[in-house]
């Protein structure tokens, strides 16, 4: 079974678009490989499993660590950056149907879009407050505001709710 699972070697670029997916991927197969190898041999050491199974540029991340959880997590640290949440709710917010594009593909779409924009349960407040961000910086008449906005992880406007 395992030789089933036996992930690819990984060897994504860290400054690629799908970096972040790439790993994402590949750490799962990786897993999944573990598991089905600890069946037969539970002695396995998952750092030296992992080893084999990257490539020697990706290795060099990871040379100096002496556990597994200190390997994944700096390639996880390498590979998957903190999402703009700012950034991932313009692109959502704006993105249009493409010519060509059915119904169902730009729904599709959209979902995928939503996933970068980390929605969490927030009071009635606070998602008011971060929709009226989204208009404001949406509905900017200047372009180089919008992108000064939009190149910060985090944007609060400071509101008087009061005044309104």
């Amino acid at each position: 079974m395992e030789r089933f699972l036996r992930p690819e070697r990984f060897e994504a670029d860290p400054d690629s678009a799908t970096a972040a997916k790439e790993w994402t991927h590949w750490l799962r197969t990786f897993n999944n490989f573990y598991q089905a190898v600890q069946k037969t041999s539970p002695s396995a050491d998952k750092l030296i499993l992992l080893t084999n199974y990257v490539a020697p540029r990706v290795y060099d991340y990871i040379a100096d660590c002496d556990t597994y959880v200190k390997a994944e997590k700096a390639l996880t640290s390498l590979y998957v950056k903190p999402r703009n949440e700012v950034f991932a709710r313009h692109v959502l917010a704006t993105r249009r149907q493409g010519s060509g594009e059915s119904l169902d593909q730009f729904l599709q779409a959209l979902k995928l879009l939503a996933k970068d924009c980390q929605f969490k349960a927030v009071s009635a407040e606070q998602a008011c407050d971060n929709y009226v961000r989204d208009a404001f910086i949406n509905g900017l008449s200047s372009g180089a505001i919008r992108q000064r906005l939009l190149e910060n992880i985090t944007c609060k406007l400071l509101m008087n709710r009061h005044a309104l």
